[in-house]
């Protein structure tokens, strides 16, 4: 759908108001009810509610004021809650910043409320078209869209205070993530990017490697993992060529009511090992992606399995933990035949299998002891630094976000 229609569409006062009061219904439904409104275009109008209702949670003050998008931008885009926390550890406080890729604009939203002035690229007609309108119903001044590209864009323009990118994948890229198979060339280009800003913030794939960034960018100078609602959405790094003597890595997740965030205090944790315990933990994924499962475990005064399980353990509950929380019934020894007889005599038939470092996968594992997914009861399959299979069979303690 272009941009025009979008807009048109949301412009019009009878038109937006007719699909605010249908907002909350059934989006394919009111696409056939042709007869009953047969002066709209519900093509058009179901198309948009069925994206709108999908920006509720993620967007939820672009839903509210029914701003445009199509399902590609809205696809593309970061949350709400993740730009703001973006907005709050970039130091845009009265700066300049220049987004090299600015999208439908959610990230010059969070920006604009603090930045001194935000000049923002976008080579998509259709998208850069939404993000001005869209800029309007949030009567956002400081930003100025530019349609274009960021790179030529930078070339000609004065510096800035800070660069903010998004490299997009390339079309024709394979499956795994590579930072040399996006655009714009984020790895050849930050000599230029480092010329035209102090700091340079680059968004990157929540796939991308850890050791593979850092040795992309011998510039950064720090690194967050950030994880809306118990996922891990992106990375986030700055470069700059001040000298730092170490990349500040922080594990950051951001829920519905809570922000919790972690950062690397010591390159040399004082690590235990222990596989007995009344409590296991399982750390957040941002902190397993950031690297930072041993540091957490010290910080918290666990054990950890083993050096690659990502499972702690201990005989104390640990109050807000970042991750899940399960008491332990019973941990048993590995052994096909043995774990047959304990599920047929405990009547477990449905179970969540999680396995962290294990020989076997969840599905795997699903088959050969014949149990449904989901439930109450939880079994965590690992191994402990001394190579012995285990299983835990537990209970999660529920904690509220």
């Amino acid at each position: 759908m272009q941009s025009k229609t979008i807009i048109d569409v949301l412009s019009n006062e009878t038109i937006s108001k007719f699909i605010q009061e249908h907002l909350k219904g059934d989006a394919k439904k009111l696409a056939l009810a042709t007869k009953k409104y047969p002066n709209y275009n519900l093509q058009v109008i179901s198309s948009l509610i069925s994206v709108l209702q999908k920006a509720e949670i993620k967007l939820p003050e672009h839903y509210k004021n029914l701003a445009a998008f199509n399902q590609k931008s809205y696809g593309q885009c970061t949350s709400e809650a993740v730009a703001v926390y973006k907005a709050s550890i970039m130091g845009v406080k009265n700066k300049t910043i220049i987004n090299l890729t600015g999208g439908i604009g959610i990230d010059d939203w969070a920006m604009s409320d603090q930045a001194l002035k935000i000049d923002s690229c976008e080579i998509d007609h259709d998208i850069h078209s939404m993000a001005k309108y869209n800029l309007s119903l949030f009567n956002i001044n400081n930003v100025t869209r530019h349609f274009g590209d960021g790179i030529a864009f930078i070339k000609t323009h004065e510096t800035a205070d800070i660069l903010y990118v998004d490299p997009d994948r390339r079309p024709n890229a394979g499956r795994v993530f590579r930072i040399e198979d996006s655009e714009p060339d984020v790895i050849s280009n930050m000599p230029l990017f480092l010329e035209k800003a102090e700091y340079v913030w680059l968004k990157l794939s929540p796939m991308a490697d850890i050791t593979y960034v850092l040795k992309s960018f011998p510039t950064t100078i720090a690194l967050y993992v950030i994880a809306w609602l118990g996922e891990v959405k992106e990375l986030l790094i700055c470069c700059s060529n001040k000298s730092n003597a170490a990349v500040k890595k922080v594990a950051v997740n951001i829920g519905t009511k809570s922000l919790f965030a972690f950062e690397d205090h010591s390159n040399n944790p004082c690590v235990s090992f222990s596989n007995i315990g009344q409590y296991l933990y399982e750390p957040n994924k941002a902190i397993i992606k950031a690297e930072l499962s041993a540091d957490y475990a010290t910080s918290c005064n666990l054990h950890l399995l083993s050096t690659n399980s990502h499972f702690f353990i201990s005989d104390h509950l640990v109050p807000n933990f970042y991750g899940r929380t399960f008491k332990i019934i019973e941990r048993l020894l590995y052994k096909p035949k043995t774990l047959k007889t304990y599920l047929a005599k405990n009547k477990i038939f449905q179970a969540n299998i999680t396995t962290r470092n294990f020989r076997e996968s969840s599905e795997e594992l699903k088959v050969r002891f014949r149990l449904k997914d989901g439930g109450a009861t939880y079994l965590c399959f690992t191994i402990d630094q001394e190579g012995h299979n285990w299983l835990y069979h537990c209970h999660q303690i529920l904690t509220k976000d």
